[in-house]
């Protein structure tokens, strides 16, 4: 007996294009489950453990754009809160090298730059030899987007430690 006869019916039951609707169906109403439950894709075959995780990163901007980072910001990613806050923020001048009259290197302010150095704390998970913000594998000199209310920025991590 073969799985497909001429008339295009499985198992000389169904046609075959009804049966792959059907199964797409299935599929979406088990997605649309898993959504009603708050729960996403991943997170079903996921053995991955929650962990106490602080880094810091380093956001470089135009001055005046920094200000808005404020200590205690909750972190989110796409428009939903991650359970992480900014710790520390410290904006400082960016130094840039420049020669002057007599051709000698001399150290100045850039005063159209600024930097903010930012620290992070929070429940982060770890799967994989790797610790995760959201969906953003944090790494050491890795790009990372901070995104609060009232920003979205991008910046680069500087180191990654364990808090017990």
């Amino acid at each position: 007996m073969k799985m497909i006869n001429k008339e295009g019916k499985l198992f000389n039951k169904i046609n075959i294009l009804d049966f792959v609707f059907i199964l797409a169906i299935v599929f979406l109403i088990f997605l649309s489950g898993i959504k009603i439950m708050g729960k996403e894709l991943q997170d079903i075959g996921s053995s991955a453990e929650k962990v106490k995780v602080e880094f810091s990163a380093s956001i470089l901007m135009d001055a005046g754009y920094l200000d808005v980072i404020k200590e205690g910001d909750r972190i989110g990613e796409v428009k939903q809160y991650l359970d992480s806050y900014i710790k520390e923020v410290e904006i400082e001048p960016v130094y840039s090298t420049n020669l002057n009259f007599n051709g000698e290197k001399v150290i100045s302010i850039d005063p159209s730059m600024e930097i903010a150095n930012i620290v992070v704390v929070g429940d982060m998970l770890y799967d994989n030899m790797s610790y995760k913000l959201g969906n953003q594998e944090l790494r050491q000199g890795k790009i990372i987007f901070i995104e609060s209310d009232f920003y979205r920025l991008k910046g680069q991590i500087n180191w990654i430690k364990v808090v017990e």
